[in-house]
């Protein structure tokens, strides 16, 4: 047994080398180069690191590692000396990854697997993305870099800082006294305990996080599959984030087609992952909201394929008129932020009002500003019993439908009106589908 688990930690090893190996050989034939390394350098190089790391655990000479590290650098470095030496460039791509392929080698034999390979995975798509890296950087502006920065200082910086507490309108000292004279509305503001600073404020930093790499998607890849990529990618985030971003970039441009694709894109992954988020926490609420949240999600889908080929058609002639200002909007974030914050406070004031009994209304509401916290709500419930699997099913479906009712209206309140008009048009297709889907279960 132990033998078998050897074999298969020296396996892990071997295929590290080869994902590295073939990407660097691909590279050297294609740009008919002959290099440091190809694929059978990398593959020993990592069998290499793979023997020190094992003999060094084995006999407890953890020094041997440091004495293999220092013979790798030694050969790296004279091999790179060599190919300067022959007036062959002096890059030193292929020497620093061999160097981390050598390292990831001793990770392995030392027990460690995962982390090596998602660094050899990262590494090598990075590797592959030569072309279009260096395209970006040639394009960069002084601006971009900083719009960079400051992502990194609301993010890294302010994020961290702010409080993780739900706070209430009387928790404001001034607001507390005049509000103590009305117990009434004192004891109802005093439930709706929705102003978590650090929540709102992520919301906006997804918003600027989703509108730079859009931009940046933008700006490697083309309009058309920067659009689509970045609905695609922050569709597993906040479909509602990706809408507001894209609906503000969108009075900037006149490729209406594209943004609604993008929006559309997001929504159809929103039905997916709220599937996805429901086979982890209950399987029975999973099977049981399949055929309708699976019908809204096709619909999405194919509206989506509808806007594309709309794109194709009629963006083509306009794909080079489009000039997109700095990628760090943060006036339009925190814009919606507060949009957010109203509609969580309207939704929470009238769940008060309306009493705990009312899980559909409870779920309409919510599901106005964020579909995750109520489903995940709804599929504790469930699990836990307090409510039955045909409530949570009919919950998360209200929720997802509000949800995607309250996208559109932000499509409508910050987009182009041509825009929100085709996101109108596939919300109201969407809903019907999902309409039609509950009348036949």
């Amino acid at each position: 047994m132990v033998e078998l688990s050897l074999i298969q930690n020296f396996g892990v090893a071997l295929l590290l080398g080869l994902i590295v190996g073939l990407e660097r050989e691909f590279q050297h034939q294609k740009e008919k180069t002959k290099d440091f390394a190809g694929i059978r350098t990398f593959i020993l190089i990592a069998v290499f690191g793979w023997i020190i790391g094992f003999l060094a655990q084995q006999e407890d000479f953890h020094a041997l590692i440091l004495v293999g590290l220092a013979g790798m650098i030694l050969f790296i470095i004279a091999s790179y000396l060599a190919v300067v030496w022959r007036g062959k460039g002096i890059g030193a791509t292929s020497e620093l990854s061999a160097l981390i392929v050598f390292l990831l080698g001793i990770l392995v034999a030392q027990g460690y697997i995962l982390v090596p390979v998602m660094v050899a995975i990262l590494m090598t798509t990075i590797l592959s993305y030569k072309y279009y890296l260096h395209k970006f950087a040639q394009q960069l502006e002084l601006e971009e870099v900083h719009a960079g920065l400051k992502l990194g200082i609301i993010s890294l910086v302010v994020l961290p800082l702010l409080p993780n507490v739900a706070y209430s309108p009387i928790d404001i000292p001034v607001l507390k006294d005049i509000l103590g004279l009305f117990p009434s509305v004192y004891s109802l503001l005093a439930s709706t305990q929705v102003f978590n600073p650090f929540n709102i404020w992520l919301m906006v930093v997804f918003i600027c996080a989703i509108s730079t790499i859009g931009y940046i998607l933008i700006k490697i890849l083309g309009t058309r599959k920067g659009i689509g990529l970045t609905g695609a990618v922050g569709g597993f985030i906040s479909s509602t984030a990706v809408t507001s971003s894209l609906s503000e970039t969108s009075k900037r441009s006149n490729l209406t087609y594209n943004f609604s694709f993008g929006v559309i894109i997001s929504w159809a992954i929103m039905f997916l992952r709220v599937l996805f988020v429901a086979i982890i926490l209950n399987k029975a609420v999973f099977f049981n909201s399949l055929f309708t949240l699976g019908i809204m999600a096709l619909v999405a889908g194919a509206c989506a394929v509808y806007l594309y080929f709309q794109q194709t058609t009629k963006g083509k002639k306009t794909e080079t008129a489009v000039a997109f200002k700095s990628p760090f909007a943060l006036i339009p974030a925190l814009k919606f932020g507060a949009f957010f914050v109203f509609i969580l406070f309207i939704a929470k004031l009238l769940q008060t009002l309306l009493g705990s009994s009312g899980v559909y209304v409870a779920a309409l509401l919510a599901g106005l500003a964020d579909v995750d916290a109520i489903t995940i709500s709804l599929l504790t419930f469930a699990t836990a019993g307090e409510i039955s699997i045909p409530v949570a099913v009919t919950g998360i479906t209200l929720a997802a439908a509000s949800n995607t009712f309250s996208k559109c209206g932000i499509a409508y309140l910050f987009g182009k009106k041509e825009f929100a008009k085709q996101v109108g048009i596939c919300t109201a297709i969407i809903l019907g589908s999902g309409l039609i889907a509950v009348l036949f279960l």
